[in-house]
């Protein structure tokens, strides 16, 4: 009885929390599943007739969208690359005994708690300004034109701003799982003649593996979302070269005013980011129970 009654307590006290969290999601989602069977136009007043899935078949066909999906898979699998390649090494490097071991620890860290916004408005004219950016200083001290990134290669640009983030929540997971380490394996392995590279793919990168898998899985969720340092560098351009999914829902809903299309998009851009996420989850939970 008493246990029956704890639970009853308990129950009602995070009720409210339940409530408002799913009041918070569910709302939304469904106002967006419903404006999405309109044609809801702001710069067109007038009634709004339901329209079905016409929406959906017109983001579908539209190029803009199959642009969209190949930068967002571009986007993410380059930041994947850059920041798992770079926590490794860098993890590698920063496990090794150093003086102000601590301190370089921190600072590599730091980035990560950067706005998303102030990082990008930083690289964009700070680093990459054609004009007045360091870049341009270093390449034209070298005797080379300077080079206008955001321009030229939009997408590499951001990809290159969004790994500066994420690097170093990378290098942090990375680290913690070094730590871990074995070290009698190291030496063992050292004193049977294993050079740095062997210990390196047999010990070391296998004891890596569960972090890395956290890793991708994390990060993939939240770069399907990159919006800000899109918005703030190139918006989207040129043309369409730096347009991912996110940014592509944004222009139709709050720069064209077509509501319904946008609102389309946003469930479409949903479903693909939550297929995306059950498929790393059930990989992800292979390698770790193995």
């Amino acid at each position: 009885m008493a246990t029956q009654q704890s639970r009853a307590v308990a129950r009602l006290m995070i009720s409210p929390s339940v409530i408002l969290l799913v009041g918070w999601m569910i709302i939304p989602l469904g106002m967006t599943l419903y404006f999405s069977t309109l044609h809801y136009n702001l710069l067109i007043p007038g009634p709004t007739p339901s329209v079905g899935f016409e929406n959906y078949t017109f983001f579908f066909h539209d190029p803009a969208f199959q642009a969209a999906v190949i930068n967002t898979l571009l986007l993410v699998g380059g930041v994947l690359i850059v920041t798992l390649s770079g926590g490794v090494l860098l993890a590698i490097l920063l496990d090794m005994p150093m003086w102000l071991s601590g301190v370089w620890r921190i600072l590599m860290i730091a980035p990560f708690f950067v706005m998303p916004t102030v990082s990008a408005l930083v690289w964009k004219n700070m680093f990459m300004n054609p004009v007045n950016g360091l870049l341009a200083h270093l390449l034209t001290s070298l005797g080379f034109q300077p080079y206008d990134f955001l321009s030229s290669a939009p997408l590499l640009s951001i990809i290159g701003i969004v790994s500066w983030q994420w690097l170093p929540f990378a290098t942090l997971i990375l680290l913690t799982a070094m730590q871990s380490l074995d070290r009698e394996q190291i030496e063992a392995a050292e004193m049977d003649g294993a050079g740095p590279v062997s210990r390196f793919f047999y010990i070391v990168l296998p004891h890596l593996a569960r972090a890395i898998t956290v890793v991708i899985l994390i990060e993939t969720i939240f770069l399907l979302s990159v919006f800000a340092e899109i918005l703030v560098t190139t918006n989207g351009g040129p043309g369409m070269a730096s347009t991912n999914l996110t940014y592509l829902v944004y222009t139709e809903s709050l720069l064209r005013f077509d509501v319904g299309s946008g609102s389309a998009g946003g469930v479409v851009a949903i479903v693909l980011a939550n297929i995306v996420a059950v498929f790393l989850m059930r990989m992800i939970g292979k390698n770790l129970d193995a």
